[in-house]
């Protein structure tokens, strides 16, 4: 791909991950693609609009078509997969299903007594610097 007016976008993502698993699904079909990020560059290049970030996959105009196919027909594959019976293996790790809420009362605790110790210690040496 050397000539960028050859060029097409046939998606535009919101993220680079999604375009670069577009760009593979393409690449394992035969297809030769590139992703382009649409991002403010190190150039000094400013994005005015919080949401104008993400990336576009482009291909040769010629293969445009057959992309779309390509990626038209892996969404309409990949819709029909039902989770409850794909085998996602074992849990590797022991760590509780659900997030510990908040910190104990007892920690808290401690860390307000570090706290007033380490604002009386800047009490007493305000107190000593100054006399």
């Amino acid at each position: 791909m050397t000539n960028h007016d050859d060029l097409e976008p046939i998606a535009e993502t919101k993220t680079e991950f999604e375009a670069q698993t577009k760009a593979a699904v393409l690449r394992a079909e035969g297809i030769d693609c590139c992703v382009v990020h649409n991002a403010p560059s190190w150039t000094g290049q400013m994005s005015l609009s919080p949401t104008a970030r993400g990336a576009f996959v482009l291909v040769k105009r010629q293969d445009a078509d057959q992309a779309r196919k390509i990626l038209k027909q892996r969404i309409d594959d990949s819709v029909d997969l039902d989770w409850d019976e794909v085998d996602v293996g074992e849990r590797e790790d022991t760590l509780p299903l659900r997030a510990v809420k908040g910190m104990p009362i007892l920690a808290k605790i401690a860390a307000a007594l570090i706290a007033l110790t380490l604002i009386a210690g800047l009490i007493v040496a305000v107190f000593v610097i100054i006399r």
